[in-house]
């Protein structure tokens, strides 16, 4: 992550889209009471200070995240604009894996890490996803966009965009495409 992507990024979701003085306003985030923006601007910071070889601060930050909200997201995972966490608490985004844009993640998900036989990064999460409380995505599981995965769910299979996904394993309870059919099933 270069340090204008960090900059963008960090103004987008931790400063409500304010680009006046950013660096003032994200130092006050980092000893202010709002652990969801909090959170945010951690993950951020452990993924600059990783991709630039800052290894010292990169520890730092991910200590942080883990003491602080038992929050662990391995430098390696690549995820998109607009990350939004209401409460962060018990999140595990393991290497390798990808998460797309505008994605809301609530307590206790786990987005398992990309398989040991996959090549370079490997998308487990479109844009515009949801991800209530508890929801796990273990071996192949993967999703689309726009998807709706609900509390407690086993994402252990591929998805593609469009769904509501729910269950142990997740299955298609309902289409959000217009014109389709409930319950249609859309695979990847």
């Amino acid at each position: 992550m270069l340090h204008t992507k960090f900059l963008d990024t960090c103004t987008c979701e931790v400063l409500g889209g304010k680009p006046r003085w950013v660096y003032l306003r994200l130092l006050k985030v980092l000893f202010s009471r709002s652990p969801s923006r909090q959170s945010v601007l951690y993950i951020r910071l452990v993924q600059l200070c990783s991709s630039q070889g800052w290894s010292i601060i990169a520890n730092w930050a991910q200590y942080r995240l883990v003491t602080s909200f038992g929050l662990y997201v391995h430098p390696r995972a690549e995820i998109g604009k607009g990350l939004r966490l209401p409460h962060p608490t018990s999140i595990v985004l393991g290497g390798g894996l990808q998460i797309g844009e505008r994605c809301l993640i609530y307590q206790q998900v786990t987005v398992g890490a990309a398989p040991r036989n996959h090549d370079g990064l490997m998308q487990r999460v479109g844009d515009d996803v949801t991800l209530y409380p508890g929801a796990k995505f273990v071996g192949r599981g993967r999703v689309g966009n726009r998807v709706v995965v609900g509390a407690n769910a086993l994402v252990a299979d591929e998805f593609g965009d469009d769904v509501v996904v729910a269950g142990v394993p997740a299955r298609v309870i309902r289409s959000t495409r217009a014109g389709d059919r409930v319950g249609a099933v859309h695979r990847l």
